[in-house]
C-alpha cells in the first residue's frame, strides 16, 4: 500500500473506540457512518462524536450527541478531521471549544527495528492490572484524571487475544512501561492502532515506553497488519517520529459540556 488513506486509520480510530468503550462497560451508538461512544467514564475524552465522512446534516447530528451525552451528565469531545470539515464547521456554529488543536495521526509502513529492553508480553490479570496502573501514575502529567484507567478499563480487556494485546516493560523487575496494540480488519485492509502508551515518570527518558512501542507495532505485523496507526500526545510526538512514523494528518478536538457542570 503507497498511501494509506485517511478514512482507513480513520475507522480503524472509531473501531478501536467502540472496543475500548464496551470493554468498559460503556455504550456507544452507530448509526451508518456515525459514532457515539461513552465509557463507563465521565471523563471527556474518553466520550466522543466520530463520523466516517461527511453525510447528513452535521448541524443535527451534533444536537443528538449532546442529548446523548448531556442527558447522561457528562461532557463530550468531537473528532474533527479533513476528511469531514462539515463536522468541525458545525462544532465551531455550536460554540464548542478546541480542546486539543492537534492531534496527529501517525503510521508505520513496516516492521521496525528492535530496541532493548526487558518487555514481556502481558500474560494474565496480574500483567494486565500493573498495565493499567503504569498508565494511572503516566497520563496526570497530561492532565488526565488520576486512578482513572483502574477505575475504567478492566485488566481482562488486555487479554483478548483477537483483538487486544498489550506488553510491559519492566525495569530492576518492577513494570515501568508499556504499550498495547488493538486490532481491527476492515474490507480494505487490516489496521494495528497501538494505544494507551505510558512510562512511569520515574522512569522516562530510557527509552522503555519507546521498546515497547516497537514490540506491539512489529506484533501487529507478525499478525497480519497492513499499516499501523496512533495519535500522538506532545510528549510522544517526537519519539514515534524517531521510531519511524509519520504524520498523516492531524485531529482538532472539539469539547462540549453539560450547561451545569
Amino acid at each position: 500500500m503507497e498511501q494509506p488513506p485517511l478514512r482507513l486509520v480513520h475507522r480503524n480510530l472509531m473501531d478501536v473506540n467502540v472496543l475500548g468503550a464496551e470493554g468498559s462497560g460503556g455504550m456507544v451508538h452507530i448509526d451508518g457512518e456515525e459514532l457515539f461512544f461513552a465509557s463507563s467514564s465521565p471523563a471527556p475524552f474518553l466520550n466522543g462524536v466520530m463520523r466516517e465522512a461527511p453525510g447528513g446534516d452535521a448541524d443535527e447530528l451534533l444536537s443528538r450527541a449532546r442529548s446523548f451525552f448531556f442527558e447522561r451528565g457528562r461532557g463530550f469531545v468531537v473528532f474533527a478531521w479533513p476528511g469531514d470539515p462539515e463536522l468541525e464547521r458545525a462544532a465551531l456554529v455550536a460554540g464548542m471549544h478546541p480542546v486539543l488543536e492537534r492531534y496527529p495521526e501517525m503510521v508505520c509502513r513496516s516492521p521496525l527495528e528492535q530496541l532493548p529492553g526487558d518487555v514481556r508480553g502481558v500474560a494474565d490479570v496480574e500483567d494486565a492490572a500493573a498495565y493499567w496502573r503504569i498508565c494511572d501514575e503516566a497520563y496526570p502529567s497530561i492532565g488526565f484524571p488520576p486512578d482513572l484507567f483502574t477505575k475504567t478499563f478492566p485488566p481482562e480487556l488486555l487479554l483478548d487475544p483477537d483483538r487486544v494485546w498489550g506488553c510491559v516493560a519492566r525495569q530492576d523487575g518492577r513494570p515501568a512501561a508499556c504499550a498495547s496494540l488493538w486490532l481491527t480488519a476492515g474490507v480494505e485492509s487490516v489496521v494495528g492502532f497501538i494505544g494507551w502508551v505510558a512510562a512511569l515518570p520515574e522512569a522516562r527518558g530510557r527509552g522503555l515506553a519507546a521498546a515497547c512501542t516497537v514490540e506491539a507495532t512489529n506484533r501487529a505485523f507478525e499478525l497480519g497488519a497492513d499499516i499501523v496507526s496512533l495519535q500522538a500526545s506532545p510528549m510522544g510526538e517526537p519519539i514515534y517520529r524517531s521510531l519511524g512514523y509519520e504524520e498523516l494528518f492531524a485531529y482538532r478536538l472539539m469539547g462540549a459540556m453539560p450547561p451545569d457542570s
